[in-house]
């Protein structure tokens, strides 16, 4: 006996439960690929504020660093200006100092009633060229002094040298000046000047001086009391 097949109608019941199936699985995967497509979104952005926020925190920490390396230099160059003024204020003070010193170191090395000194001024042209001079008091050398050009320019320009401070005691003595150098023609000069003083009460001031004389066309010393 020969039967007959129908044709599939998809209407039976194992045909509907295949078919719902299907649909539920197709929209599964739909719900699956939202949620990855909707994470994919999201990511991006996150990272996007993320890679934003750093560069700009970082920027202000770059801008805020060089001021606080120039504020700090700032204080650093105030600090170092006073620094300087206390030191200028200091050797100021250690200048008037000295100075206080010496006058009180000579006020007790060298009483008024016995103070002797003795002072050389230099006016010279072309006649005597000053080298050195030897001072004598009662035919005790007392001093001996080499003058560098330097000093001899700062003489010629008005300057005076004290040449000796001692003690002397009242009563009469006498001062003798040698005085070496270059003469006329640059020939060897050496010279002596004497003077004769009474020394009083109080300080007592003598002065060497050497000066051209056009007239005789040669050097002069004198030796002579303030």
């Amino acid at each position: 006996m020969v039967t007959s097949q129908k044709p599939w109608s998809g209407n039976g019941p194992a045909t509907k439960k295949s078919v719902w199936a299907r649909v539920g699985l197709l929209s599964l995967m739909l719900s699956a690929g939202s949620h990855a497509v909707a994470s994919e979104d999201t990511a991006p952005q996150n990272q996007d504020s993320a890679g934003v926020g750093a560069p700009a925190a970082a920027l202000d920490q770059i801008i805020e660093t060089p001021m606080s390396v120039r504020k700090s230099r700032e204080r650093a160059q105030r600090a170092v200006n006073e620094l300087s003024r206390d030191i200028q204020d200091l050797k100021q003070s250690v200048v008037v100092l000295n100075k206080d010193l010496r006058v009180l170191e000579e006020d007790l090395l060298f009483p008024a009633n016995t103070r002797f000194h003795v002072f050389l001024s230099l006016n010279v042209g072309e006649f005597f060229h000053l080298e050195g001079v030897e001072l004598r008091l009662d035919n005790e050398t007392i001093a001996s002094y080499l003058y560098s050009e330097e000093e001899r320019v700062a003489l010629a320009k008005g300057g005076m040298h004290r040449l000796h401070l001692g003690n002397v005691s009242a009563g009469e003595h006498t001062l003798s000046a040698f005085f070496i150098g270059q003469g006329p023609n640059g020939r060897e000069y050496k010279r002596g000047s004497s003077l004769r003083f009474t020394k009083a009460q109080g300080p007592k001031y003598v002065e060497l001086s050497i000066a051209d004389s056009e007239a005789r066309q040669q050097p002069e010393f004198t030796v002579r009391e303030w």
